[in-house]
């Protein structure tokens, strides 16, 4: 009675072994990391945060290079019915302001540095 659904957990994790024996990154293997805080500059090439840790202290600034494939969006709530739905609406790294809460997926690319991948940013602060 026992012995199906044991031999199922012996072959699935047979492969899930097998797909963990990997010895690290390869090449082209990138480490991604994340962070979240407040735009703190933004220009043509770089985003710089200042990024909170979890005691909400901010940490030392971190710049971001962008490319061509670096993404950032903007929260966009929309009601649809009687309930809201949290969308998210590319815009240019440029539209970003200091101040501006912001979370990033970032990758090391070598020589070039840290490089941004996505950013998603909450609506830019009322003046």
């Amino acid at each position: 009675m026992y012995r199906l659904p044991l031999f199922a957990i012996l072959l699935c994790s047979a492969g899930f072994v097998s797909a963990q024996d990997k010895k690290g990154p390869g090449p082209g293997d990138a480490p991604l990391s994340t962070a979240s805080g407040v735009v703190d500059k933004v220009d043509k090439e770089t985003l710089t945060i200042k990024p909170r840790a979890m005691d909400g202290k901010f940490q030392k600034a971190l710049t971001l290079n962008l490319t061509g494939t670096s993404k950032v969006a903007v929260i966009a709530p929309q009601k649809r019915g009687e309930k809201v739905v949290l969308t998210q609406r590319e815009i240019e790294a440029k539209d970003l302001v200091p101040g501006q809460v912001v979370a990033v997926i970032y990758s090391e690319a070598g020589k070039d540095g840290l490089v941004l991948l996505t950013a998603v940013a909450h609506p830019a602060p009322s003046k």
